[in-house]
């Protein structure tokens, strides 16, 4: 059922099913594919009544590094920059994590940045380590944000505290995460899967009717316009892939230097 994903890892065990994001040679930065592999395994684990939660990581070092820098130098090479539709998938990913009836905990290994970041803040859990990195780190790109980032994020902390994270790009610790709101649990470094998975598995013996329906309350009364939101940020994306300032970044970050923008 779940073996067929190339960017995936699919595994389920004593009612926890983890996700893992496995392009290692790539900071687990997310292909076109992952985007569509994420939504169809987290529809399946949510339909699969042997499942009680889901944990979501990444293999090796970081969560995700978010958008793949190689794949955008080629759509700025080809002038076809972001495709709506694709940027529209990205969201999508997000939403279905949201939105799926089981409890979604993100264990947030090394980094979680841009796209990244977005998925981890649409779980309903995060599970860090001193040395977790959360980065909405799209303005340093040239973009504007994409994955339902700045909704989820201003759903967490507000909109000062979101707008001084998208605004600056800075990352934030494990540590000053929990102490924000941002993350659930801080971890020891070497026992972030010991937690989490202890988390996960208080959630998965609980009433899943129980659980099914508050997320169902949630998702429907303070979640309620993620679709208008979505469409906006699709808009903005493709137009910020347009700009001299993505190039710039795109190619700032490849060649290793600081990035020079010009505001256009």
């Amino acid at each position: 059922m779940y073996d067929a994903y190339q960017e995936i890892i699919v595994k389920t065990e004593e009612k926890i099913a983890t996700i893992t994001f496995n392009r290692l040679q790539f900071g687990n930065a997310f292909a076109l594919a992952t985007y569509s592999e994420v939504i169809d395994a987290v529809e399946k684990l949510g339909g699969d009544d042997a499942v009680g939660a889901i944990v979501l990581t990444g293999a090796g070092k970081h969560f995700s590094a978010g958008g793949d820098i190689n794949r955008f130098k080629e759509l700025i090479e080809t002038k076809t920059y972001l495709a709506p539709e694709n940027v529209k998938t990205a969201g999508k990913m997000a939403m279905t994590v949201r939105r799926c009836p089981k409890p979604v905990i993100a264990m947030i290994n090394g980094a979680a940045a841009g796209a990244g970041c977005s998925l981890a803040l649409a779980c309903d859990f995060r599970i860090v380590t001193p040395k977790s990195k959360l980065v909405m780190a799209f303005v340093n790109m040239g973009l504007s944000g994409d994955t339902g980032g700045m909704y989820y994020l201003q759903k967490l902390l507000g909109t000062g505290k979101t707008m001084e994270m998208l605004m600056t790009g800075a990352p934030v610790s494990g540590e000053e995460a929990v102490r924000i709101g941002l993350a659930t649990l801080l971890a020891d470094e070497d026992n972030l899967a010991a937690t989490a998975y202890a988390f996960a598995k208080q959630l998965a013996v609980k009433p899943l009717v129980a659980l099914r329906h508050q997320k169902a309350l949630l998702n429907e009364f303070f979640y309620g316009d993620l679709e208008s939101y979505t469409e906006k940020e699709v808009a903005y994306m493709v137009d910020c892939s347009h700009s001299a300032d993505f190039a710039e970044a795109v190619y700032a970050f490849i060649e290793k230097r600081p990035a020079g923008f010009i505001g256009k």
